[in-house]
């Protein structure tokens, strides 16, 4: 009996770090959801960039036709010019120039999944 009334003044401490500790691993576990349960974006944020995403097709790309294609999707909305699409083993590369010619970035897109990154 003297045992439980020596630690009954640590219970709340105890129910607090258990409450955390489950807290914290609800929420790390939110960005497993799928999308569709979670809140859509509001209608002032950051928008789309279609099917493809923000990052390039998701698709194979076969010829350097696909992937110029691909990069004047990616690039749409920006005041760029697409340089030489020159094929390597596994991804396209291309320069990509403001309006008088300095190149300002080199970008890849992937063969096998369209995705594309900057290597500048």
């Amino acid at each position: 009996m003297s045992l439980v009334k020596k630690h009954a003044k640590k219970i709340p401490e105890v129910r607090k770090l258990c409450l955390f500790i489950v807290t914290c691993a609800l929420l790390s576990g939110l960005h497993f959801l799928p999308s569709s349960t979670l809140p859509a974006l509001a209608a002032d944020s950051q928008p789309q960039r279609g099917a493809e995403g923000y990052y390039g097709e998701k698709q194979k790309i076969t010829t350097s036709a696909e992937a110029r294609k691909t990069f004047k999707k990616y690039f749409a909305d920006k005041d760029v010019i697409i340089g030489e699409v020159v094929e390597k083993e596994f991804y396209f590369e291309a320069d990509i120039m403001d309006r008088n010619k300095a190149v300002i970035d080199k970008v890849i897109v992937d063969k096998r999944t369209g995705r594309i990154r900057s290597i500048y």
